[in-house]
């Protein structure tokens, strides 16, 4: 078991008093984060009897005491003896003593040791003021310290947050919101269709004749036809729709942050931290939410110019199928 005892030294040393023939009085002393005061009686034939007190302040910056009888013997200026602290502090403690031109001085086998001199209740009262006054600006501190390392924890992590959504605001802006770029031959594509299907169209009507091989080559032809719209226009135009779905769906998505962000911006950062950097990345955000309303204003604009050839192909495409089957149901009544 740890040792309850503090190493001590003595607050102060007052004027020496007259040289005392006997070990009784009233004893105080201390050091940084500890306070002793220590009552002693001595009898005829040098016996000691006590009490000794310590009062310290631990890592937590809580007082802790430790009130607890003292004995032992004195010859001359010296005596050994026990303060019985008792199993709960760790057994008794073996002591010797000492006179000295202030007072006395105490040594434990435990590390104990402390320069006492005389002193009074008051004495030991305004000791334990002074200690306690310590350890509650240390937990004041130490309170402040903890507040002022989360906070500078929040305001990392704002920064990191506002990073991390001009950072995917940028790359919208500069890849994102293009998207349509990639579909750019798409309405080539759809027209391409449309000549394809006319094209097989023209090849339906130069196959005359009812029922037979004539009848099968137009029921192949037709469903060439049909296959090339899917193809060729229907299928591709869902890739489309997708890509502009999903380029609205982040342009959403990052103007909702942006706004949140711009909100934050507002919000008080504390005066004592360095905010530059949660500054500067302020600044950017409404400069970057415009670029990011322009940029999806521009997809929209893109996409729906790829949209209007799809559905005019489109319109095309099925005005030749039904054309291809009414030129075939003339045929086959033939």
């Amino acid at each position: 078991m740890s040792s309850p005892f503090v190493f001590g030294l003595a607050l102060a040393v007052l004027t020496a008093p007259a040289w005392s023939t006997t070990w009784s009085g009233t004893y105080v002393g201390g050091g940084p984060g500890v306070s002793f005061y220590v009552q002693l009686v001595e009898s005829q034939g040098g016996t000691i009897v006590g009490r000794f007190k310590q009062v310290s302040v631990d890592k937590d910056n809580k007082l802790n005491t430790l009130d607890v009888p003292l004995s032992g013997a004195a010859n001359g200026e010296q005596f050994v003896g026990r303060i019985e602290a008792g199993w709960a502090n760790g057994d008794n403690i073996v002591v010797s003593g000492k006179r000295t031109p202030g007072g006395i001085q105490i040594s434990g086998a435990t590390g104990l040791r402390a320069n006492l001199r005389p002193g009074t209740e008051e004495d030991e009262a305004r000791a334990l003021a002074a200690l306690r006054q310590g350890a509650q600006q240390a937990i004041a501190a130490g309170e402040l310290q903890k507040s002022r390392e989360q906070q500078e924890r929040n305001l990392k992590r704002r920064v990191e947050s506002l990073h991390g959504i001009l950072s995917g605001a940028s790359s919208y802006v500069e890849n994102g919101s293009f998207t349509y770029r990639n579909y750019a031959a798409y309405p080539k594509k759809y027209e391409a269709t449309t000549a394809k299907l006319e094209s097989t169209l023209d090849k339906l009507r130069a196959t005359p004749g009812s029922g037979g091989e004539a009848g099968g080559r137009r029921t192949q032809l037709s469903s060439s036809m049909l296959h090339s719209k899917i193809d060729g226009t229907e299928h591709p135009h869902i890739e489309v729709r997708h890509a502009y779905e999903k380029s609205m769906r982040d342009w959403k998505d990052l103007d909702a942050k942006l706004s949140a962000a711009t909100k934050a911006c507002l919000e008080p950062t504390p005066v004592d931290l360095d905010v530059k950097a949660f500054q500067l990345a302020c600044i950017r955000v409404p400069t970057v939410r415009g670029l990011v309303k322009t940029a999806g204003e521009n997809s929209t604009t893109e996409f729906f110019k790829i949209r209007d050839v799809y559905k005019s192909e489109l319109a095309k495409q099925e005005a030749l199928l039904v054309e291809a089957n009414r030129v075939s149901r003339s045929y086959d009544g033939r």
